[in-house]
């Protein structure tokens, strides 16, 4: 079998896949890192409210991750069901775009975030911040 557009499709899918669950992980591990830091005794006002908004949007992204996935897998199904992989349905095609363009946004999104978490998580433990008077 050569491989062609089909068999593309279902690698993509694949690993769309493995990248969620990738940034799933991470995404847990952060929230393990932003709810240590809100367990400090002295934990500012401001730092407890940034650490709770980026707890939500994390949160709010691992939904979009779920759901996500629950798309791609309905997507890979609908590879399964095709007879001719000489000429995939328009439906097949669109989906597949349509995967594509929410993995870019979702994933640009959560390396954002990511980078604000770990922006936020090293000024939050820097020495001069865990001084305790």
């Amino acid at each position: 079998m050569i491989y062609g557009q089909f068999q593309y499709y279902r690698d993509e899918i694949k690993s769309w896949l493995r990248t969620i669950e990738f940034c799933k992980n991470d995404l847990r591990d952060l929230l393990k890192q932003l709810n240590v830091s809100l367990s400090f005794p002295l934990v500012s006002l401001p730092d407890a409210k940034a650490a709770q908004a980026l707890i939500e949007q994390l949160m709010f992204q691992e939904q979009r991750f779920d759901h996500t996935r629950q798309h791609f897998q309905l997507q890979a199904q609908r590879l399964r069901n095709v007879k001719s992989s000489d000429k995939l349905e328009h439906v097949v095609n669109s989906g597949q775009e349509r995967c594509r363009v929410k993995m870019k946004i979702y994933e640009l999104a959560f390396i954002r975030t990511k980078y604000d978490c770990s922006v936020f998580l090293s000024s939050f433990f820097q020495p001069a911040q865990l001084v305790v008077q």
